[in-house]
């Protein structure tokens, strides 16, 4: 009799500090890391066109954006048969982006990808 209530109460205590355990640990399993990504591809022809792209990590918590890790950030912002005036990757933990600023036609237009675009 006396080892059946010593074995209950052993598994009831260690349920409660198991349920305890993993009432604590909630917050850090519902983040999660998906990859995002993003583009703005403008073609006119094989030999004219215009690519913003940007692909990266983010950090998102109980389904709300915190950041970008920027360390896993790829963009690309290129362009071909268009007078290219600006293109940059920013990679920032707030915003990550890929732009290319062009003139077409003597326009001056822009392609422009950001993350996060999903989660934001």
């Amino acid at each position: 009799m006396k080892r059946r209530i010593l074995l209950g109460v052993l598994l009831v205590g260690g349920l409660l500090i198991g349920l305890v355990n993993a009432a604590g640990s909630v917050s850090t399993q519902s983040c999660w890391t998906p990859w995002d990504h993003n583009s703005d591809v403008r073609q006119w022809s094989d030999n004219e066109w215009v690519w913003a792209g940007i692909h990266g990590q983010v950090l998102v918590c109980d389904g709300k954006f915190q950041k970008v890790l920027t360390d896993t950030v790829y963009g690309t912002a290129t362009a071909k048969g268009v007078e290219v005036i600006k293109r940059e990757v920013i990679r920032d933990p707030r915003i990550s982006y890929a732009r290319v600023k062009y003139i077409r036609n003597g326009m001056i237009d822009e392609a422009f990808a950001d993350i996060p675009n999903y989660f934001g």
